[in-house]
């Protein structure tokens, strides 16, 4: 690898236009809690199952998981795209974290408005897999389009079905050579740091919404 290949991995790359988007995954759930709390007395002291009552955790617990949830995607979305080579950041494929964050923080968001909106189950049950079908068509079309862009990586650095593991290369992410997507350089110290947070912060929120709907 070139240090010109170098030089295009760093944090004072400016943003591009289209990160404007990661904006509404975040705000969706922000909304939903307001209205929530403009509605809070319309909504019954019970609903849905006989055990659930009116209580701030019963409430608000799938609207926050959302949030949560949406935040840690698109904390995805902007490590990949300072940690990887920027020429390379130009196919539709590292938005990939993006389009799930719109789909879960809409899909929990409306789980949440169950106690003052009259959701039919039958169109969150219609919209996931039409939504996902979505995303798995884009992916594939994306990665099927060339940008261009030639693979510096050195076959000798990938192993193990995928594995990218190079010390002398600064890059946090590269493009994947199996599946879809980037994939971690196991060799880079915080490649560790960000998917044990991002882990367990998946697990920190699954372990919120146990708790506030037990």
């Amino acid at each position: 690898m070139s240090s010109r290949d170098w030089s295009t991995i760093g944090v004072h790359a400016a943003l591009p236009r289209w990160v404007r988007w990661a904006i509404p995954p975040l705000l969706i759930p922000l909304a939903a809690i307001a209205w929530l709390i403009f509605r809070w007395n319309d909504i019954p002291l019970r609903f849905g199952h006989p055990s659930v009552t009116r209580t701030p955790l019963h409430v608000f617990g799938f609207v926050i998981f959302a949030e949560g949830l949406a935040t840690l995607l698109v904390g995805m979305v902007l490590a990949i795209w300072y940690g990887s080579r920027r020429p390379a950041f130009q196919s539709p494929i590292e938005k990939i974290p993006l389009a799930l964050a719109y789909l879960l923080s809409l899909v929990f968001t409306a789980v949440g408005l169950t106690p003052v909106a009259n959701i039919p189950a039958w169109l969150v049950a219609v919209f996931i897999p039409v939504a996902a079908l979505a995303i798995i068509v884009y992916v594939v079309k994306g990665q099927g389009e060339a940008d261009g862009v030639p693979d510096t990586t050195p076959d000798e650095c990938w192993n193990f079905a995928g594995v990218y593991r190079n010390p002398n290369d600064p890059s946090l992410f590269v493009r994947a050579h199996v599946g879809y997507g980037y994939t971690f350089n196991m060799a880079n110290p915080w490649a560790y740091r960000i998917m044990i947070g991002f882990f367990a912060g998946i697990a920190l929120l699954v372990g919120f919404l146990i708790w506030a709907l037990r």
